[in-house]
């Protein structure tokens, strides 16, 4: 028998009542829910002012406990200072930033010199972002991108293979990417790693997650032990719903390699192996999480 997470439960009851209750009153629901999740947590000591609510949380990823938002985001960040020598002055792109779960993070270590962008296809996590980071951060910017993706921006009107990043050639030190690539279809997670490339300035780095199938652990996934399940091979990428492939989609490390390569961009080996397909590869062998369940992939801008 399968059990849902407290995350998994308060997400479904979130995505019922928006099925149920009629469209001109969600609006009021949600503020109704914010108000009293914000009073709740801050009543508990474990609010703050640059946590977004529960709902909006929930809606980028499984952070029911803001505690947990807030340590998972103080470790990504402790990832980019050693696996990617951020610096307090590194002007930083932030693919896929939800509710700025790093960004609120990284207020606490960038200075007044350096820069943050990051830009999200998701409206409402975006907005939340402005109104609540960079109005205290005004080096933190942030940008809605009309990507469609079926569960975060139905409405969008670009596919992720027709994206251009709305920024200069050569303008970052740092572009990080967490649990996006795992959303993104083949076509287009060759057009996000060539804008990469392009935004970075010679020298530069990248950090991407990916779940990534190799000897070890295609087994798991095959036995439906990876997290999350991935039931359905699709070509030579599992998936999670073959009516929704970008809704999460493994990878061979194979292909990833070759795709780095025909953009520009040099992998750094080790690739940092996650805990999301279970029991590979052993406990010994896994590097530092940072935070992350899934793989890290280190690649340099060489020219």
């Amino acid at each position: 028998m399968a059990f849902m997470t407290g995350d998994e439960t308060a997400g479904r009851l979130i995505g019922v009542a928006k099925r149920f209750i009629p469209s001109p009153g969600r609006w009021i629901a949600a503020r109704f829910l914010d108000i009293t999740t914000n009073s709740l947590e801050r009543i508990m000591g474990r609010g703050g002012p640059l946590t977004p609510p529960l709902r909006i949380r929930l809606h980028v990823g499984p952070f029911l406990d803001p505690e947990l938002y807030r340590l998972s985001a103080e470790q990504n960040v402790e990832a980019l200072r050693e696996l990617c020598d951020l610096r307090r002055d590194s002007r930083i792109l932030d693919i896929g930033c939800g509710c700025g779960r790093v960004a609120s993070a990284l207020t606490r270590y960038m200075s007044s010199t350096g820069s943050y962008d990051g830009f999200d296809v998701a409206k409402e996590a975006v907005e939340w972002c402005q109104r609540h980071i960079s109005a205290r951060f005004p080096n933190f910017r942030f940008r809605c991108t009309p990507v469609f993706s079926q569960r975060y921006s139905p409405r969008g009107s670009r596919g992720s293979s027709e994206i251009a990043f709305p920024y200069e050639d050569n303008r970052f030190d740092l572009v990080f990417a967490a649990s996006v690539f795992t959303h993104i279809p083949p076509d287009g997670l060759a057009n996000y790693i060539a804008e990469t490339r392009r935004v970075l300035r010679p020298g530069g780095t990248s950090l991407a997650t990916f779940c990534l199938l190799t000897d070890s652990s295609l087994p798991f996934v095959e036995a439906g032990l990876s997290a999350p399940p991935l039931r359905h091979k699709y070509g030579d990428f599992w998936v999670r719903d073959l009516d929704d492939p970008a809704s999460f989609i493994a990878y061979p490390e194979r292909f990833i390699r070759e795709i780095y390569w025909n953009c520009g961009l040099t992998v750094v080996d080790p690739i940092r192996i996650g805990s999301w397909a279970a029991g590979s590869p052993e406990p010994a062998e896994v590097l530092q999480p940072f935070g992350f369940n899934q793989d890290i992939v280190i690649a340099m801008k060489v020219q």
